[in-house]
């Protein structure tokens, strides 16, 4: 039978295990590691596999204080806590979670089938009645469901707007603020010149802000129109990050979506003129463009 996973630390051995993208650094004590070759490429889920399947370690070693081990998504692993000594602790750092194609079709699919069903009637019919009792799925609806496939897919060939929202919310939601010195003042309190239409503007912290298009998240909108929306890591908490030990939320901006063009051309320019931002009125222009400042998003350059 396959070994079931036990914490680290505890002197007990773990394994076997694949595993996200891992660094381990070991802080005090020591630990036994074996690493196997991956059963399954790039696995997402933890190794079932009685160990005579997985063979022979392909690396074995001990760490001590310091030292640092990174091993691949997949790698199967096992560690235990030498004999003879009282304890071992080591930090996991597991990195680039849930981001794999699969992921990102998931996250983009449903956003596909909800614009294309406003536009086509068949997806918006009713499935036969009896669909849901039945233990086999009838050869009549796989083909309907693979007929509406290839028509997702042809529909996602000409299309320019992915909504990948979720997966861009967690992504901010979930990642460092910027790096800052002192209080980090300047991630929270707009700094410089306030944005006006003569103004040339320029985004900051590129790298820690998202721009996407989704569903209105307003509850109240029954009609569930597409919006802009920015999330930002600036605001995130620093000294809890990846804690688990309290509530993670959003920090971000919405707008309607006629003004995802002026967006694009903040995000796409390393510099812009208010003045020449794709919007009705000069009013939406500096609207826009001091929603941003407050946020601490763009500068006056």
């Amino acid at each position: 039978m396959p070994k079931k996973v036990k914490p680290a630390g505890d002197g007990k051995e773990e394994g076997p295990v694949p595993c996200k993208q891992v660094f381990i650094l070991q802080l005090e004590g020591e630990k036994h590691w074996r690493l196997y070759h991956p059963t399954v490429p790039l696995a997402r889920e933890y190794s079932l596999e009685a160990e005579d399947r997985i063979g022979r370690p392909a690396h074995e070693f001990t760490l001590k204080p310091g030292d640092l081990l990174y091993f691949p998504r997949g790698t199967v692993h096992q560690a235990d806590t030498p004999s003879g000594l009282a304890h071992s602790t080591h930090v996991t750092i597991s990195t680039y979670q849930s981001s794999s194609w699969g992921d990102f079709l998931l996250d983009t699919i449903s956003g596909l089938v909800f614009d294309t069903a406003k536009a086509d009637v068949e997806l918006r019919a009713g499935i036969p009645r009896q669909l849901l009792l039945q233990v086999e799925t009838t050869a009549v609806a796989t083909r309907k469901l693979s007929g509406f496939l290839r028509m997702l897919a042809d529909r996602l060939e000409g299309t320019r707007e992915l909504l990948s929202a979720d997966m861009k919310k967690d992504f901010a939601m979930n990642r460092l603020p910027p790096y800052y010195v002192g209080d980090g003042a300047e991630l929270s309190t707009p700094g410089g010149r306030l944005p006006g239409l003569d103004s040339t503007v320029r985004l900051q912290f590129r790298d820690h802000v998202v721009l996407t298009v989704g569903p209105d998240q307003d509850p109240s909108d029954e009609t569930r129109e597409k919006m802009v929306y920015i999330y930002h890591s600036l605001k995130n908490r620093r000294d809890t990050h990846m804690m688990g030990n309290e509530e993670t939320e959003s920090h971000g901006l919405r707008f309607p979506l006629s003004h995802i063009d002026a967006l694009k051309q903040i995000w796409n320019s390393s510099a812009i003129s208010v003045k020449d931002l794709k919007l009705t009125t000069d009013e939406e222009k500096q609207s826009l463009v001091l929603a941003l400042w407050t946020e601490c998003l763009i500068q006056v350059v």
